[in-house]
């Protein structure tokens, strides 16, 4: 019973952090010249990753056109480490997020697509004030 509580409350913390993390615009962590912040944010989202071509536009767009690929790329593993955790993706699929496929690649990929769809099966976005 402890178990399965901690493991409802992971999820809600990671949907709860992913949604505090969209709330950070592109345009913010560009402007800071914050890189792994923006790679966190996306991979918190379960987001694709950016390529050097899409951070060079908005590097351009929103900075002074420099932009920190390693950098971003680290923050980017790190938000995946959070939202690739199998014991979330249940709830990520409940709460109608989407997936991209992001946790493919990783040992549990599989099972987190497939615990994602049951979740998301069981999404009803009456039933979540939409």
């Amino acid at each position: 019973m402890k178990i399965k509580l901690k493991t409802t409350l992971m999820g809600l913390v990671l949907v709860a952090l992913a949604g505090c993390a969209s709330g950070l615009s592109t345009e913010h962590f560009v402007k800071d010249q914050n890189w792994q912040g923006l790679g966190m944010q996306d991979g918190l989202r379960g987001l694709p990753s950016r390529s050097a071509e899409d951070l060079a536009k908005v590097a351009t767009e929103y900075g002074n056109g420099q932009f920190q690929f390693l950098d971003y790329e680290q923050g980017y593993l790190e938000g995946l480490d959070e939202y690739c955790i199998l014991s979330h993706a249940y709830q990520i699929g409940l709460e109608g997020i989407q997936y991209h496929g992001v946790c493919d690649s990783r040992p549990d990929g599989q099972q987190f697509r497939m615990e994602w769809q049951r979740g998301f099966n069981n999404y009803s976005p009456a039933g979540n004030g939409y």
